[in-house]
């Protein structure tokens, strides 16, 4: 009986874990299906204009204020008090900007991301041109307060301190914010369109539509043909104010700060599913094969000018599904 038990034990646990595999393969088939994948990406959109279209702040005209990215608008846009003190503050955001792609690509990237971590998606070149965008931020906001310090030293220019007020109204920043936020959301679900009509992970899906987005050119007129036409509406509308929210939904969805706090949360976790149902997900370690968004080539590559006197390397820009700075081997 003892020894029935036993060789029943390794058995069970073997069968365990068949069965957790296949809720774990098919959970993976429906979490990343085209539909699932297309529904999520669009919602993001219709929630981010949403709350854009809901929201108090989109109709105030008190000066905009935002934690670091305020400072950065005004390091680089206004707030020059004039004379040498504009070549001194333009100098300093350009070698903010240098340092932070600089320190982007070597230190955050290469050291801390790909060596000390050692964290796959961040392997070789991957993911560097979000690293280095970040950083530079991160670096306009340090270099901004440095800034700040010369100001401090000398009498009377207090008025020119760069702070999180940018020197521009609400309201012209959230039509700023929405116009990012269509640029960003539907390019990105448009891309998402683009990678579901190309792939065939999911060969009983959508085989018309697929079929014709990959006859000939359609898939390339009709990528760009959607993106500007729907973009100078969108932008036109954002601009000029032409629909009036408030009109078309007459207290029909009302919201409070604690709806729209929860409606940003929702935006967050969207975009947070939009990565996690990458096929290539977690390590974005595979190289599938489709063309870039709106092109007809897998790769772009570009050759970036060096003095040869100074660097005896070649460096390359190189944009795939995931874009990367190529640096030279050796």
């Amino acid at each position: 009986m003892g020894s029935e038990m036993l060789s029943d034990c390794p058995r069970g646990d073997w069968m365990a874990r068949i069965r957790g595999m296949e809720i774990d393969v098919r959970f993976r088939y429906y979490f990343q299906h085209p539909w699932l994948r297309l529904v999520v990406a669009y919602l993001v959109t219709f929630f981010n204009f949403l709350i854009f279209a809901e929201d108090p702040v989109s109709h105030s005209q008190t000066e905009a204020h935002m934690i670091v990215v305020g400072n950065c608008f005004s390091f680089i846009v206004n707030k020059y008090p004039g004379g040498g003190w504009n070549f001194l503050k333009v100098l300093m955001w350009i070698l903010a900007i240098i340092t932070g792609l600089i320190a982007g690509k070597f230190f955050f990237h290469r050291r801390l991301f790909g060596r000390f971590l050692r964290l796959k998606m961040f392997r070789e070149d991957h993911g560097s041109w979000m690293t280095m965008f970040f950083s530079t931020i991160l670096f306009l906001f340090i270099f901004s307060h440095i800034y700040n310090l010369f100001l401090l030293i000398s009498e009377g220019m207090s008025a020119h301190m760069v702070t999180e007020y940018m020197g521009i109204r609400n309201e012209s920043f959230m039509k700023m914010a929405a116009v990012g936020t269509w640029m960003g959301d539907f390019v990105t679900a448009w891309m998402v369109t683009d990678m579901m009509l190309q792939d065939s992970l999911y060969p009983d899906w959508g085989r018309t539509a697929r079929r014709f987005w990959k006859q000939g050119n359609n898939r390339i007129v009709l990528f760009w043909t959607v993106l500007f036409s729907l973009t100078s509406v969108v932008v036109l509308v954002i601009s000029t104010d032409w629909i009036s929210w408030d009109n078309l939904n007459r207290g029909f969805l009302p919201s409070d700060e604690v709806s729209r706090a929860f409606l940003a949360s929702f935006i967050l976790v969207f975009d947070l599913l939009i990565v996690m149902q990458d096929w290539e997900f977690p390590h974005f370690m595979g190289d599938l094969d489709m063309n870039l968004p709106g092109l007809s080539t897998t790769q772009l590559k570009f050759k970036l000018p060096v003095c040869k006197r100074i660097f005896k390397d070649e460096y390359h820009i190189h944009i795939t599904a995931i874009s990367n700075i190529k640096l030279p081997t050796h």
